[in-house]
């Protein structure tokens, strides 16, 4: 047990120092090492084999995919369709932020990237238009969490592997739902607040041809992820496979239709993917060994009785696991966290009966709401320095979207039956 207390005070301590995450448990896991007699040749092959899985290449994938497309033209796409939707709406700017998210999230996955991508984009315009800055960084950090849960998803992806028994298909399916329940919920909290402030609203009028146009173009953009998801869900591709078929698109899509994708933007495109894969897997393998050591340390089934001795009952146990899973994420970062708990926790939910799908779903909402909290809170730091804003005044801003989140995620979590219907409709 002192080993333990070692390794975790460390770990602590290094987070605490600003160290990464990987790097934080790389170093503790290695002092564990040392302290109980483990071989370091024994580290190095533990960290291979936490990478030798065929089910990881597809991240990669998907995560070029997405950067391709979002160097191709489709987010100024994604940017029409959404004012023709809403624009006309009071606070109009504030309803297109949350549905290019719930869009473009969707291609590319990734939270971060959309806070980016959409923020530069939208954030500067809306600032000027409205004189609030606050509520338009707050709208842009929050609503990029929803499209991750929109498929296709790395997040999830990472969680089918390290769940391990999970189908992409079957979480991807049950992410639809959720996602657009949360995009509404921000939606209803928007028209509060237009309502209050009294914000403008977009007077343009189009006529039929431009809303043709504008049709069009976004079409071009929906096709990739119902591409990857249908093939997916449909079994005629793997997701792996599904990755390919969408790099393959976006490049067709970049060079020869929208003809906004140059070589150079190919390139960095390559770059990002590089280094954001680097981090993911870097993650994962360091992940593997430290959950191989703290396995054979028994951890795991220490854990497991100790949280069934609290508990028989499983709705009692996910709201546990709500509030672990929130509390993990003010310090950890959304992939790094599920790497190092979903091993643990999740063959535990099986025992208390919860659904894996349904666990997955929610291990990987709740921990996507860390991206918008402090002190981590990436998505918050993004859009506050792009909206030249205080981030204390951006989260306080977020607070009314954080209170409807809350109610969206405690429906999900104790009442399943709203999602779940979805893939087990397809057969999962």
């Amino acid at each position: 047990m002192s080993t333990l207390l070692i390794y975790g005070l460390l770990f602590i301590v290094l987070i605490a120092l600003s160290v990464p995450i990987a790097f934080s448990l790389g170093l503790s896991t290695v002092v564990a090492f040392f302290l109980t007699d483990q071989p370091l040749d024994l580290f190095a092959q533990r960290l291979w084999t936490g990478l030798d899985k065929f089910t990881l290449v597809a991240i990669p994938f998907f995560i070029l995919a997405g950067e391709l497309m979002g160097g191709s033209g489709i987010l100024q796409r994604l940017l029409d369709f959404a004012r023709l939707l809403v624009g006309r709406i009071k606070g109009g700017l504030l309803y297109i932020n949350i549905l290019v998210s719930m869009l473009f999230g969707g291609i590319n996955g990734s939270a971060v990237a959309d806070t980016s991508a959409v923020g530069s984009m939208l954030i500067p315009a809306t600032k000027k238009e409205y004189k609030d800055p606050e509520v338009v960084a707050a709208v842009t950090a929050i609503s990029s969490v929803v499209g991750p849960i929109i498929p296709p998803s790395v997040p999830m992806l990472i969680y089918t592997f390290a769940a391990a028994n999970v189908s992409v298909a079957a979480i991807f399916m049950a992410g639809i739902i959720p996602g657009i329940l949360l995009g509404l919920s921000m939606m209803i909290v928007t028209y509060i607040i237009a309502r209050k402030k009294d914000y403008p609203k977009d007077t343009r009028k189009y006529s039929f041809k431009e809303v043709l146009r504008i049709l069009g173009r976004f079409l071009i953009a929906a096709i990739l992820p119902i591409i990857m998801v249908v093939g997916i869900v449909g079994g005629i591709v793997t997701p792996t496979e599904a990755g390919c078929l969408g790099i393959v698109y976006a490049l067709f899509i970049g060079f020869f239709v929208t003809k906004e994708l140059s070589l150079k933007e190919t390139y960095r495109a390559l770059s990002r993917t590089v280094i954001v894969t680097a981090i993911v897997m870097i993650m994962i393998s360091i992940g593997n060994v430290a959950i191989w050591w703290l396995s054979i340390q028994g951890i795991p089934a220490e854990i497991s009785s100790l949280v069934q001795s609290i508990t028989s009952n499983a709705a009692i146990f996910m709201l546990l696991m709500l509030v672990l899973f929130l509390f993990i994420g003010l310090f950890i970062e959304q992939a790094a966290a599920m790497i190092m708990l979903v091993p643990i926790f999740a063959p535990l939910a099986e025992t208390y009966g919860i659904d894996p799908i349904h666990f997955g779903l929610i291990t990987v909402l709740t921990l996507g709401i860390g991206l918008i909290t402090p002190p981590v809170g990436i998505c918050l730091f993004v859009s506050s320095s792009i909206a030249q804003v205080k981030l204390q005044n951006v989260f306080k801003s977020s607070i009314p979207y954080l209170i409807g989140m809350t109610v969206i995620l405690l429906l999900l979590t104790f009442i399943p039956g709203i999602y779940i219907w979805l893939p087990r409709m397809f057969g999962f």
